[in-house]
């Protein structure tokens, strides 16, 4: 528990009379703002090969292909894909992934499910322990907000090969574990 804070509940009975108070409170507004656009000609996401080809592209006409990125594709209930989100951009061999980043943009867009990809610009497509870690605690956090993940992806950008977490078992394995 090494820098780690422990937490502290505010007592938000106690008297503050001696404070002066804040007399303005922002309001926020959130909203979803189409950034651009992307072709790939299939509406229905229905297999692994068709969003490998999705993010590949937006990758490489959005994103930077020589860096690891991570990607969530939104779908709506009948898997049509709704927007794709570049996550995070990292270096050689790392991007920084947090489950809040990765629902946030599938909150805002009302998605139903999501798939979830990056590239390894190494070209090695077999899933890391911090691949598996980061999927899972994903999987978690999405099943307690009712966003169903039905894919990780691992592709490579030189070509059409990829590593599905679905096709290997991962998916459903993970999804048991949490019950």
């Amino acid at each position: 528990m090494k820098g780690i804070k422990p937490y502290v509940q505010l007592d938000l009975f106690t008297d503050y009379r001696d404070r002066p108070a804040n007399r303005f409170v922002s309001i926020y507004r959130v909203s979803l703002v189409k950034d651009a656009t992307v072709s790939f000609g299939v509406g229905i996401i229905n297999n692994a090969q068709k969003a490998q080809a999705v993010i590949q592209e937006l990758i490489r006409t959005r994103g930077q292909p020589d860096r690891e990125q991570f990607v969530v594709a939104l779908l709506n209930a009948k898997n049509e894909m709704i927007g794709l989100n570049i996550v995070s951009v990292g270096m050689l061999s790392s991007a920084p992934v947090s489950p809040r980043e990765v629902l946030k943009p599938a909150i805002i867009a009302n998605s139903a499910a999501i798939i979830l990809c990056h590239n390894h610009p190494s070209n090695d497509l077999e899933p890391s322990i911090d691949d598996m870690n980061i999927t899972r605690k994903i999987i978690k956090a999405a099943a307690v907000i009712g966003i169903q993940v039905h894919e990780h992806l691992i592709i490579n950008m030189d070509d059409a090969r990829y590593y599905s977490f679905a096709d290997h078992g991962h998916i459903s394995r993970m999804y048991s574990e949490i019950g």
